[in-house]
């Protein structure tokens, strides 16, 4: 259950202020009673399903009590009326829509009056209204209300085809009972809350990680000389992660990866925010990335929302001139995977959102064929096992080492979420979301640097 759902009403609350008059000690007969008094109420209070509950609740009171008719009506705050919930004519069940205002019929003064009314025959009670669902002629009925402390939760009506059937010993045990019976039926009303709102959260939240999914590209093409992968694993239902892929002129792409503050659904909205903010400040724009990091802090600062920050990841990669341009606000160092050897790019900032003016430096690669640059995050170095020791950059850095020259970009993305999840171990939780974006160079020498790159 949620951490934040209601919680359900203990049973000491009403069970210990509804002790069994001595009185009912005073036959064996009526021991027996109370004792399968206790056992019931124990058994109601540890059922959560309402359904379940209500039938076992009429089976139970049978055993105490002998009716012809049983019914349970809830008390809806909203529209003011008592609701017929469930209903059993010996052992048929009967339709239960059936509603009473207070102070209508001996089940609305009861409840009205916060008191059990006996009646050994209705013909004689002006308050009886008959209830059309049920075929049997009623003579005597017993309602009970169900309160927690003084709120109305609902009654108990039990009605018999015989005169005097229910007697004040019955009064008795289920005036008890229906203490219990009070405290069960509460709290199969917030399960049943809980329930609907964790459905409610989990269908918003599928809803959110797909418009998130949509938000992130899946690549991009018309890029002569580059072959890109991108790999997206979120720690929750939502993640902080965020990658973007964008045109930024002729024969020019943008390439961000960015990593939030947090986790979870806020740090899900604040990387979307800075999606927006990233497209916007792309859109005819050709600034260095360097340039590019400084609007961005700006306007995230403007934002005004001070516990979130952003490390950030940019570049720009010139297809005619082979060359990559990189600027960093926090994030992890790139890698250059070039003839088997693996190089960290030292490029490194202040994460955006922090402090206002900051300034960050900016690394140009002149690109060879056979080129692998690896932009990851930082939930792929902290992957942790049982032992809690990381992955690290030394592993990926062996990892890439293999990296064939010719190997698909999508290739090396899957080897190193598959290393990671390895690392991290079956059956545990990842630590951190998982992001990658893999550039490949590729020998393109007759292309057409004229185009625009499109992303998909």
């Amino acid at each position: 259950m949620d951490a934040n759902a209601p919680k359900l009403v203990p049973l000491s609350l009403l069970g210990d202020a509804d002790p069994a008059p001595p009185s009912l000690f005073a036959e064996p007969e009526q021991a027996q009673s109370i004792s399968l008094l206790y056992e019931i109420s124990h058994e109601l209070t540890s059922i959560l399903d309402r359904e379940e509950l209500l039938r076992r609740i009429a089976e139970r009171v049978k055993k105490l009590v002998n009716y012809h008719v049983f019914s349970v009506m809830l008390w809806n705050e909203g529209d003011q009326k008592l609701e017929s919930v469930f209903a059993q004519s010996y052992d048929d069940a009967l339709p239960s829509k059936f509603e009473m205002p207070l102070h209508q019929g001996i089940t609305g003064a009861a409840a009205a009056e916060r008191r059990t009314i006996r009646v050994v025959d209705v013909r004689l009670d002006s308050r009886y209204v008959a209830c059309e669902a049920t075929e049997a002629e009623v003579r005597s009925e017993l309602v009970v209300p169900l309160l927690l402390q003084d709120r109305l939760v609902g009654v108990l009506d039990l009605e018999s085809t015989v005169p005097h059937a229910f007697s004040a010993e019955h009064e008795r045990l289920l005036n008890i009972l229906g203490s219990y019976i009070a405290v069960a039926l509460e709290n199969s009303r917030l399960f049943e809350e809980s329930r609907q709102n964790q459905v409610r959260l989990m269908n918003d939240l599928e809803t959110a990680r797909e418009i998130q999914r949509q938000l992130l590209p899946s690549g991009a093409k018309e890029i002569p000389g580059l072959d890109l992968a991108t790999a997206y694993v979120p720690a929750r239902e939502l993640g902080g992660d965020f990658y973007d892929l964008l045109p930024y002129g002729v024969g020019r792409l943008a390439i961000a990866n960015g990593d939030v503050s947090g986790k979870g659904t806020a740090a899900a909205l604040y990387g979307s925010l800075a999606i927006g903010i990233l497209r916007e400040l792309v859109h005819d724009n050709e600034a260095s990335p360097s340039a590019m990091l400084e609007q961005m802090n700006g306007r995230l600062l403007a934002a005004r929302l001070d516990a979130r920050f952003i490390a950030m990841q940019f570049a720009i990669y010139d297809a005619a001139l082979r060359e990559l341009t990189i600027a960093n606000a926090g994030g992890t160092l790139p890698l250059l995977v070039r003839n088997g050897e693996v190089t960290e790019i030292n490029v490194a900032g202040m994460p955006l959102g922090l402090l206002p003016e900051a300034e960050y430096d900016e690394v140009r690669l002149n690109l060879l064929t056979g080129d692998v640059l690896v932009f990851a995050s930082d939930g792929i170095h902290e992957s942790m096992n049982r032992e809690q020791e990381e992955f690290g950059v030394d592993r990926l850095k062996e990892l890439l080492a293999a990296t064939l020259p010719a190997e698909p970009g999508y290739k090396v993305a899957q080897r190193i979420v598959k290393a990671t999840d390895e690392h991290t171990g079956p059956g545990r939780m990842p630590h951190d979301d998982r992001t990658l974006l893999v550039l490949r160079v590729t020998d393109e020498t007759e292309a057409d640097f004229s185009k625009m790159p499109i992303i998909y």
